[in-house]
Order: structure tokens, then C-alpha cells, then sequence
């Protein structure tokens, strides 16, 4: 086989392996919200609290906490600081928020303390961690200079949803373990690990950057 055309089929099989990972992602399962002028929050260092939830042991709270500030902080344009049960024993915490409206007294109290610009304040609205799965979570980024919610989203999952299984395989597809190889569906399916790890990055899919459009409002 001459040279040329051995040349031409390793090009067209390095495309069609490459068109596999640039196939579009489907759209965000968690619903997201961000206020009007959120762009014009100065946000560096925002503060990740302990999770809030009946339904999860502390052990996989703080799983939780940790899938999400590394999902997080992969897309934010800001450091995401976390925060445990120690750091905040001092402050006010027992009323984090009333109708949405955070105690000024908290998140300034919290700000100053460890030098943050906002507050992500999450709660597990439901866990079940057997076969089939299912997760809901909620998440709001409180801005210290106001006091208010500048984005929040909203997530809820169950694995036995076709649709919600096609995104888990969308995100196996995209994913590397330190090993370099991909995760596997069925396991993913029997692990609550897993579970918080894909609905962590469903939260986090939707956390807007300082440039992007604006999609709801909750102005200061």
C-alpha cells in the first residue's frame, strides 16, 4: 500500500476518534438562576460550607463537599475555599437563611474571618444512596458585599431515568480517573461515590463566569 494512501487512513481514523470526544454534551440536568448585575461582583475567594441534609451521614456530607469544591473549581474563575464544621462553630449558622435572604451578621462575620468574597451554602434535599439512585441538591452563592443570592441552582436526580442515565455515560465518556482509564456505568450506577461525583458536576456545569449572559434576575 503506497505511503500516501496509508497516510490518508490514519488521517481519517484519527478524525473519526477525535469526532467521539467532540460530540456536544448534553444539556445541564441541575436548573440554574443568576442575578443581573452578578458580573459586577468582585468574586476571588468564595467559601464552600458544610453540607445541610437528613439524609446523609456525615461521612458522605463531607464526600459531597469535596466532589463539589473539585467540580467547582474547575470551572470557577475564582478559588473555592472549604469550609468544615470547625471553622464555622463560631459563627451564627443555625439560621442560615430566611426567604432567601441571608443573615447579613453570618456572611459578613464569615467573610472577614477567612478573607472570602461569598459564601456557596448547599443542601441535600434528598439521598438514596440503592439501587435506583436517586440525589437532589441545591446550591446558592451568597455575595458577602450584599448579603444576597447572586446565582443558585438546583439539582434532581434518579438513575433510573433515561435520560439521567445518558448523561452519566456522557460524563464516564469525558472523564479520566488518575488512572487514565474511563469509569464504568453499571458501577457507577451501584455507587453513591459516583453519584455525588456526576451530580456535583451537574451543579457545577451551570455556574456562569463573570462575562456570561445574563438568564434571570435577583438584583441587588
Amino acid at each position: 500500500m503506497k505511503p500516501a494512501l496509508l497516510a490518508s487512513i490514519a488521517a481519517l481514523a484519527s478524525l473519526a476518534s477525535c469526532s467521539l470526544w467532540l460530540q456536544p454534551q448534553p444539556a445541564p440536568l441541575a436548573s440554574a438562576h443568576r442575578a443581573v448585575d452578578f458580573a459586577s461582583y468582585d468574586l476571588r475567594r468564595v467559601g464552600l460550607l458544610p453540607l445541610s441534609g437528613k439524609d446523609l451521614d456525615h461521612p458522605r456530607e463531607a464526600e459531597l463537599q469535596t466532589a463539589l469544591r473539585f467540580e467547582l473549581g474547575r470551572r470557577a474563575p475564582y478559588e473555592i475555599v472549604l469550609l468544615n464544621e470547625a471553622d464555622m462553630a463560631e459563627i451564627d449558622s443555625s439560621r442560615p437563611h430566611e426567604r432567601g435572604a441571608y443573615s447579613t451578621h453570618a456572611v459578613i462575620d464569615s467573610a472577614r474571618r477567612f478573607r472570602l468574597d461569598g459564601l456557596l451554602v448547599g443542601t441535600v434535599t434528598h439521598f438514596e444512596p440503592y439501587a435506583p439512585q436517586s440525589i437532589g441538591l441545591e446550591l446558592e452563592l451568597v455575595a458577602a458585599e450584599t448579603g444576597l443570592v447572586v446565582w443558585s441552582a438546583s439539582l434532581d436526580i434518579d438513575t433510573s431515568d433515561a435520560r439521567v442515565r445518558r448523561s452519566i455515560v456522557s460524563f464516564q465518556e469525558r472523564r479520566l480517573d488518575e488512572s487514565g482509564e474511563s469509569g464504568d456505568l453499571e458501577l457507577m450506577l451501584l455507587s453513591p461515590s459516583h453519584l455525588m461525583r456526576f451530580a456535583a458536576s451537574e451543579v457545577a456545569r451551570t455556574l456562569p463566569s463573570h462575562g456570561a449572559a445574563v438568564e434571570a434576575s435577583a438584583g441587588r
